[in-house]
């Protein structure tokens, strides 16, 4: 459970991108390239779900986030 910062543009919605901008900097401790690429996008191959629906059909990076709000990452990468 991550609460929402305060200070500069707080009042601001929160968007995906925000997180995972957030994520990025203090989070990912190592290999960050992993999970993001160019941009701060997800990389291929992780899916992000926003209360269980696929990111894609809220708008991707510039959804919205509400308080309450669930996300999952799940890498669809394996090893063999």
């Amino acid at each position: 459970v991550l609460s929402r910062p305060t200070g500069s543009g707080a009042d601001e919605p929160l968007k995906m991108r925000g997180l995972l901008t957030w994520m990025r900097e203090n989070l990912l401790k190592e290999r960050p390239e992993l999970f993001l690429g160019e941009g701060d996008a997800l990389r291929a191959g992780i899916l992000c779900l926003v209360n269980d629906a696929d990111w894609e059909l809220g708008g991707t990076m510039d959804h919205e986030l509400e308080d309450g709000d669930e996300i999952t990452f799940i890498s669809t990468l394996h090893g063999g």
